[in-house]
């Protein structure tokens, strides 16, 4: 049970912010411009913004709540009413009967972002089924949560 430390926090290129800038602006996350800080922690690298974990990277590249909250996405987004978000807050994964709406686009295993009815983001996830799947069927696991506030993630980065 050795005791991993993280590696000091240092401003990353130009070109490897490029890459990260690139990665969010998929998802419609607009942080072009942005000088980012990486500590490394593990396996697990955090990119801050202003001094805040805003991008996680593990064997995919995933942004924070914060990051979410900060720089609104554009697409993949998840809303859930207000039933489901304490449960979301705690790691609990999304059920379906707990979504009021869905981009349509979303595919199974696409990374989507969950946002409470209030307008504001609370976790980071992976689809367990296609979009119009989870509005036809109204049932089961919708969403695999992967990222919340409070989760070991955020703890070990902030």
């Amino acid at each position: 049970k050795g005791v991993y430390t993280m590696t000091s926090k240092h401003f990353i290129s130009k070109k490897e912010a490029k890459r990260i800038w690139e990665s969010m602006a998929a998802y419609g996350i607009d942080i072009s411009g942005e000088n980012l800080e990486v500590a490394t922690l593990k396996s697990i690298s955090a990119y801050y913004i202003g001094g805040k974990p805003m991008i996680f990277q593990n064997e995919r590249i995933i942004p924070s709540v914060y990051l979410l909250n900060y720089r609104n996405p554009s697409k993949n987004i998840v809303t859930v009413d207000e039933g489901a978000e304490p449960h979301i807050l705690n790691g609990s994964d999304v059920f379906a009967p707990g979504i009021v709406s869905i981009d349509s686009n979303i595919r199974k295993v696409d990374m989507v972002f969950i946002k409470s009815i209030k307008g504001y983001f609370i976790a980071v996830g992976l689809a367990e089924m296609d979009a119009d799947e989870i509005m036809k069927t109204r049932k089961g696991r919708a969403v695999h949560i992967i990222h919340f506030p409070g989760d070991d993630m955020i703890r070990a980065f902030s």
